[in-house]
C-alpha cells in the first residue's frame, strides 16, 4: 500500500487463495473463522497507513472495542477478566493474591518502559533498521539493563507469586505462536499496549483488514496474483531483477519485498 501510495507498480504474489497470510480466514456454515490473529492492539498504526494513502480506515473497516478484552480460565475453574478498568484489575490482583498486588504494579510499570524504549516514537529501536552490526552492538547495553536475556515468564514470575498471574501476564506470546517461556521479555510490553490502547475486533475477522487492503492495492494499479508461489528471488551481482514463480513464470522488478521468514528468503529463495 505505501509503495503503491508513492507511485511504484505492485505486485502482490500469495501461495493461498486469499489475501492474509497468518492473517486469513476460512467460511464454514456461514461462519468466519481467523486462521491467525483474532485482535488489534494498535488500531491507530492501521489509521497511520491508511492515512499515507488518503484513505480513511474507519471508512473501510469497523472495528470494535472489547472490554472486558479477554477472559483466562484457570484448571480450578478460577477467571481473570483482562480490562481497561484499572482498579478492577488491582481488585482482581488482590482476589487471586494480596501479597502480589506490588509486584503486579511493578510489571505493569516495566511493560510502560518496555513500551516506550521499543515503539513510542519513529527514534524507538523497534522502529530502527538493525542490518548493521553496529545498529545492534549499540542498543545491547539497554536490552542487559532490561534484562531482554530473560523470558516474559521469568519477567512475570519475578514480579508475581501466584501462578495463575504469572500466566496471565506472559501468556500474550502466544497469539503469534512464540513460547512464553523462551520470548524474550521485551513481549511483556504487550500489557501496557493493552492497557493504553485497548483490544479492538474487526467486524468480519481479521481477514476483513486484509481484503481492505487488496481492494486499495488494486484501486492503486497494483495486481495481486493469488494461488501462485514463489520459487526463486532472481539477481544479478548485488540487485535483484525479479522472482520467478512455481510455474517457471517470471516476473522482473528492480525491488523485491520478502514477507517469508528471514531464513527462508536467504537459504531457498536467494540461495545463500
Amino acid at each position: 500500500m505505501r509503495l503503491g501510495a508513492k507511485g511504484y507498480k505492485v505486485f502482490v504474489i500469495d501461495r493461498l487463495e486469499s489475501l492474509g497470510g497468518r492473517g486469513s480466514s476460512i467460511i464454514k456454515g456461514g461462519h468466519r473463522f481467523d486462521l491467525g490473529p483474532t485482535i488489534v492492539t494498535l488500531p491507530n498504526m492501521f489509521r497511520s497507513l491508511w492515512k499515507a494513502c488518503d484513505r480513511d480506515f474507519d471508512q473501510d473497516v469497523t472495528l470494535k472495542a472489547l472490554d472486558p478484552f479477554y477472559k483466562i480460565k484457570f484448571p480450578d475453574n478460577s477467571e481473570f477478566f483482562a480490562t481497561s478498568d484499572q482498579t478492577a484489575m488491582r481488585e482482581q490482583v488482590m482476589n487471586f493474591s494480596p501479597g502480589d498486588l506490588h509486584g503486579y504494579e511493578k510489571f505493569m510499570r516495566e511493560s510502560k518502559t518496555r513500551y516506550n524504549i521499543a515503539f513510542a516514537n519513529e527514534a524507538s529501536i523497534g522502529r530502527v533498521s538493525m542490518h548493521r552490526l553496529w545498529d545492534t552492538l549499540k542498543v545491547l547495553p539497554l536490552f542487559g539493563l532490561l534484562r531482554a536475556d530473560r523470558s516474559v515468564f521469568q519477567m512475570a514470575a519475578a514480579r508475581v507469586k501466584d501462578p495463575r498471574l504469572r500466566f496471565a501476564l506472559s501468556f500474550h506470546p502466544l497469539f503469534v505462536g512464540g513460547d512464553p517461556f523462551n520470548v524474550t521479555s521485551m513481549w511483556g510490553l504487550v500489557s501496557h499496549i493493552e492497557k493504553a490502547y485497548g483490544v479492538h475486533c474487526a467486524i468480519g475477522g481479521f481477514a476483513a483488514i486484509a481484503e481492505a487492503m487488496g481492494k486499495i492495492i488494486r484501486e492503486q494499479g497494483g495486481d495481486i496474483i493469488l494461488g501462485s508461489e514463489v520459487k526463486e528471488i532472481t539477481y544479478s551481482g548485488n540487485k535483484v531483477t525479479g522472482v520467478t514463480l512455481t510455474d517457471d513464470q517470471h516476473l522482473n522488478s528492480n525491488l523485491v519485498i520478502s514477507n517469508s521468514d528471514p531464513w527462508r528468503t536467504y537459504s531457498d529463495l536467494l540461495g545463500k
